[in-house]
């Protein structure tokens, strides 16, 4: 079992591990491709990047002409539209907020980090106000996740060193973003990731969910 007695603050994935996760990622991605088509890139220069990457790449790519921003732009307006879509569709999770108020009560100090735009994050969470410290949505941040900027930024923000600190998220980026960052890791079953594969990321903790983490952390002694 993992030890938690020099852990005082925990940051969590958003998607998948605090709400549901009802994103058509390919859906997202053949957007991506067909604007790059559409601005006469080949779809194979952007395999292999993550959406957000992608279109840097892209843009990238494009470097030089007005272009560049302009499939920039289109390429996130598509991905948005897609986004806000399922944004619409997705809840948080039951138990959530008692669970994250339930760490806070015994003293941890607690963030969010997440690729989903800040209007998508907005959305999900209507007049709910989550018991967090801190919410960095990709718009806050120059790198989002799973560059460690991001994560750093959190805990810049809680005040803690990494190895005072838990990961936890839904995708084996989440964990290897937490190991790359110094922190401990936390992986759960409640996003679209399956079991063999979050055991392959090897975190420290393999759990069905934020709620099974919050009956595990010990009070904070002060």
């Amino acid at each position: 079992m993992m030890a938690f007695d020099q852990i005082n603050s925990i940051v969590f994935d958003f998607d998948g591990t605090l709400a549901t996760c009802p994103y058509d990622f390919k859906h997202m991605r053949q957007s991506i491709l067909e604007t790059a088509e559409e601005f006469g890139l080949a779809r194979e220069a952007l395999l292999g990047f993550g959406l957000l990457e992608a279109v840097a790449e892209g843009a990238r790519l494009l470097t030089g002409s007005e272009r560049a921003e302009a499939f920039r732009t289109l390429a996130m307006e598509r991905l948005g539209a897609i986004e806000f879509e399922a944004a619409a569709k997705t809840r948080l999770l039951p138990g959530i907020v008692d669970a994250l108020a339930g760490m806070h009560a015994r003293g941890y100090r607690l963030g969010v980090v997440t690729r989903n735009s800040t209007a998508a994050v907005r959305l999900i969470l209507g007049e709910v106000i989550l018991p967090v410290e801190v919410i960095l949505c990709r718009e806050d941040v120059a790198r989002p996740k799973p560059h460690t900027d991001h994560v750093h930024q959190v805990l810049r923000h809680l005040a803690t060193r990494p190895e005072h600190a838990l990961m936890v998220g839904d995708h084996p980026t989440d964990i290897q973003m937490g190991k790359d960052a110094g922190m401990a890791t936390v992986a759960v079953l409640t996003g679209q990731t399956g079991e063999a594969d979050l055991r392959a990321a090897a975190p420290d903790l393999l759990l069905p969910s934020v709620l099974a983490l919050a009956e595990l952390l010990p009070e904070k002694q002060n």
